[in-house]
């Protein structure tokens, strides 16, 4: 989700320029598609302030609540990027998100506030452009110490889904998948929101263990609460 507010309708009178925005947009969202510029903020938000709360459910540990807050732009090996705390209990990460005409992508992880950042190279899109069916691309994963290539694809642009913080309509459902020799593997399948981002993911993990045996997890990612 890499690893996150309910569908309002309003009446309401929009004049002039405050008018066509809202066409635009729901031109936008009735298409499927959003341009490079549009995209970001409309599936995969990156301003400050913006906090999303998940409940994440496993068959193999217990119910847990990450919490994921944007925190101010800031300038890294002289590129502009955006953190993202990630707090679960209490472990607590920074991914740092940059973006480009190719889409979202991670520039940098870090290991905590003080930690140095550690840039990921090549690149690796969370969400690329165009936002549209059958977009695809490929990215490494990491299943305990196994690096694992994977393909994700963008499979619909109108899905809509119901999880704790409301309905959401005109979802993205982006699928991940791929296997590293027969040592791990991953499934998994996230829903983008517009305006909020990812509402819902399910991830299927499977690694040898140290026995050679075969294991898994499921985990289930599902948004509580969104502050825009």
């Amino acid at each position: 989700m890499s690893v996150t507010r309910p569908v309002i309708s309003r009446k309401m009178k929009l004049p002039g320029a405050a008018a066509f925005f809202a066409l635009l947009m729901a031109v936008l969202l009735l298409c499927g598609r959003a341009s490079a510029a549009d995209a970001d903020e409309l599936y995969y938000p990156l301003k400050a302030g913006r906090r999303w709360e998940y409940k994440v459910t496993s068959d193999r540990s217990d119910t847990k609540t990450l919490v994921i807050t944007n925190q101010a732009p800031k300038e890294v090996n002289e590129r502009t990027v955006i953190p993202r705390k990630w707090e679960m209990g209490k472990t607590v990460f920074f991914q740092l998100m940059g973006k480009d005409e190719g889409g979202v992508y991670r520039f940098a992880e870090q290991g905590g506030e003080k930690a140095p950042p550690i840039p990921i190279t090549p690149k690796e899109y969370e969400l690329k452009y165009p936002v549209t069916e059958g977009t695809t691309w490929d990215l490494t994963a990491k299943v305990g110490d196994v690096k694992v290539p994977v393909n994700l694809t963008i499979e619909s642009v109108t899905d809509t889904v119901t999880v704790p913080a409301g309905t959401f309509k005109n979802c993205v459902k982006v699928k991940t998948a791929g296997e590293e020799k027969g040592r791990a593997s991953v499934t998994a399948y996230e829903w983008y929101a517009p305006q909020v981002g990812v509402v819902k993911s399910m991830v299927i993990l499977k690694r040898k263990d140290q026995s050679g045996a075969m294991t898994s997890e499921s985990r289930t990612y599902l948004l509580q609460s969104f502050k825009p």
